[in-house]
């Protein structure tokens, strides 16, 4: 069924789901009723076009001052600021009326301006700096998921107290786990069930999905194909990634939200490095209905600990799996690349060499089920010592909902992470039992 539209411009159609962030068409404003609008959904859902659409109309009014943040923001010139000018084009506004800068764009006529920013950068988080910047009256905190820390995100709300304008605080994410600060104050308390539209005291909620996308099955119907193998072969994946349904504790699934949550660093506590490596569990094909490739950067800390530092997972083309992880070998500086090679051979260091002849490389070969496999390492998040550095929204999913139980699913992102700390820990698998575990981890010259 077609979904009902709201029209914002001569090329831009968006469901009418998200008519609460352009309740005031002829001004552009969002409704004055809400402080907090919370914006959920899955991959495709459109949610953050239509939030950087309507925070691109609420450029034409005079006075809104946004500050518009993720937790991680490496270049807004190159990243998000794109995204932005692409809708002033869409919308069929004149370009020259507005300033673009590196961090900033300002309508000339209103004075109206938001500010991009990252809340963590390399030299620790800024929110003392961002709470401090004057005349805020609206603040977006896109990729909210990644927002471990609730008193970071209370310390910028209660700054943003603008008389010029209602004040308005819009978190769009993607859903992580029931045990997330947004889930347990926003959602929990009310009850709110996954789909639910509608505004409850000061919070107005919107969650969309793929099938709400009228534009995204028109334009990308491989999108949705994928989505619709996603249902068949792993419902529970379906409904978290897909659907954006709130991931709860999975019976069976050898990590849990409290094996990772408590222990998660910022860059700031890293403690020197021992080794890092890069693990790849590579799809077996590359077409547009394929597995993810699993693509993960850990490091072996100097304390005996093990933090996993990206995760660089997703559909890639061989050529483009290689590229990423001979990238991240390099930014890391790592001391390997390591592969499985079930599935790829010796194509797999071909394909690498391809990219980088002098990478050092090391293939594996799983011999034991995926469950065996993960369990050492299940063991080595049990005992403190394996830390996330920051969140990681889809490997986390994985490692809490991986059970064993479904043939048809293959966890890329969390093989690519067990292979890593394999490695790092120098776990024997053939003779593994966890027990041994708290020995195995710690590097051979500290061992009795």
């Amino acid at each position: 069924m077609m979904t009902p539209k709201v029209t914002t411009g001569p090329e831009l159609v968006i469901s009418h789901k998200f008519e609460p962030l352009f309740a005031n068409s002829s001004a552009g404003e969002p409704q004055a009723s809400t402080r907090y609008v919370i914006l959920t959904g899955g991959r495709g859902s459109g949610k953050s076009f239509a939030l950087s659409t309507s925070i691109a109309c609420l450029m034409k009014v005079q006075g809104y001052k946004i500050l518009y943040t993720r937790w991680t923001m490496i270049s807004a010139k190159d990243s998000i600021i794109p995204e932005f000018t692409e809708k002033i084009d869409l919308m069929g506004w004149d370009n020259g009326q507005f300033e673009v800068g590196i961090q900033d764009i300002t309508h000339r006529q209103t004075a109206s301006c938001i500010l991009f920013r990252g809340i963590k950068t390399s030299s620790g988080n800024q929110t003392a700096k961002l709470k401090s910047i004057q005349g805020i009256n609206v603040w977006v905190l896109d990729e909210a998921e990644e927002m471990s820390d609730e008193d970071s995100f209370d310390k910028i709300d209660l700054s943003v107290r603008d008389s010029r304008h209602p004040n308005l605080i819009i978190l769009c994410l993607n859903p992580a786990h029931k045990s997330h600060w947004i889930y347990t104050r926003f959602f929990e308390p009310h009850n709110i069930p996954t789909g639910f539209c509608g505004t409850i005291d000061s919070v107005t909620y919107i969650h969309t999905d793929y099938r709400d996308n009228v534009a995204l099955a028109k334009t990308n119907p491989q999108y949705i194909a994928i989505a619709e193998q996603c249902r068949e072969k792993n419902w529970r994946k379906y409904e978290n990634i897909w659907l954006g349904a709130w991931v709860d504790e999975i019976e069976g699934a050898l990590w849990s939200y409290e094996m990772i949550h408590p222990y998660r660093v910022t860059e700031a506590q890293l403690p020197d490095m021992r080794r890092i490596v890069v693990g790849i569990d590579p799809s077996a094909t590359s077409n547009a209905t394929s597995d993810e490739t699993g693509l993960v950067v850990v490091g072996h800390g100097m304390d005996g600990h093990f933090y996993t530092l990206e995760d660089l997972s997703g559909r890639y083309t061989p050529k483009g799996w290689a590229h990423e992880a001979v990238a991240a070998y390099h930014r890391h500086k790592a001391d390997r690349i390591i592969a499985e090679v079930n599935h790829g051979g010796e194509m797999i260091e071909d394909i690498i060499r391809n990219v980088d002849r002098m990478v050092p490389y090391k293939a594996v070969r799983a011999a034991k089920n995926k469950i065996i496999r993960a369990e050492p390492v299940a063991a080595l998040a049990e005992s403190g010592r394996c830390h996330h550095v920051g969140t990681f929204t889809r490997l986390e999913g994985e490692m809490m909902s991986y059970t064993g139980y479904d043939p048809n699913f293959s966890p890329g992102r969390l093989d690519a992470y067990v292979y890593c700390h394999v490695e790092l820990a120098g776990i024997d698998l053939e003779s593994f039992t966890p027990g041994e575990v708290t020995r195995q981890m710690v590097a051979p010259d500290e061992r009795d």
